[in-house]
């Protein structure tokens, strides 16, 4: 299969954007397009744009990848999770007057930077649509830091045994619930590079 300079071009953009795989796929496919444009046009310029334009840019087949990704779909559903796991924790902890516990404040800045750091790179995962690889990094990177903040949370709740009620029980459920999401997503994520 003869190639062109724009499709060539379009798929080292693909290559710097996608998994190997990926780009190996989309090569055939664009190579394909392009010999039927120059069987049916016959003039090499236009058939690269015209099979680039049936194709698509590379923003689009990037963000495209990026929106049907395990590792993006991973990351909003641990975001989702996380304001109703924190709420829970903070009712808990405001019925308990777990604020005046002795939880020295260089454990609660810790919990605070976990907490920061989950977010951001939840929010890198789910909103970055031109780096499948940043996405895929991100998405790992919060999970792992989701896992690690509940396991915090039910370690610290171990060791200051607060009064049973109701709203601890769902806190606890939460963080067991959104660790084993977190577990369960990082093998798919890292299973698709």
């Amino acid at each position: 299969m003869a190639g062109h300079e724009l499709i060539e071009r379009h798929l080292r953009t693909l290559a710097e954007r996608l998994p190997d795989p990926v780009v190996d796929e989309l090569t055939d496919g664009l190579l394909a397009s392009y010999d039927d444009q120059m069987e049916r046009l016959g003039d090499p310029d236009a058939a690269a744009q015209a099979a680039l334009a049936d194709f698509g840019d590379a923003d689009s087949v990037t963000a495209a990848f990026i929106r049907a990704s395990s590792a993006r779909q991973a990351a909003f559903t641990l975001l989702v999770a996380g304001p109703i796991v924190g709420l829970s924790w903070g009712a808990t902890i405001v019925t308990a007057n777990g604020w005046t516990s002795a939880i020295p404040l260089s454990s609660r800045l810790a919990v605070g930077v976990l907490l920061g750091s989950a977010v951001l790179l939840l929010v890198t995962a789910i909103r970055d649509q031109r780096h499948y690889r940043t996405v895929r990094l991100a998405a790992l990177g919060g999970a792992g830091t989701v896992a690690v903040l509940d396991t915090v949370m039910l370690g610290t709740v171990v060791t200051l045994v607060p009064p049973p009620s109701l709203l601890l029980l769902v806190a606890l459920t939460g963080s067991v619930a959104r660790i084993m999401l977190a577990v369960r997503a990082i093998p798919a994520v890292i299973a698709r590079q």
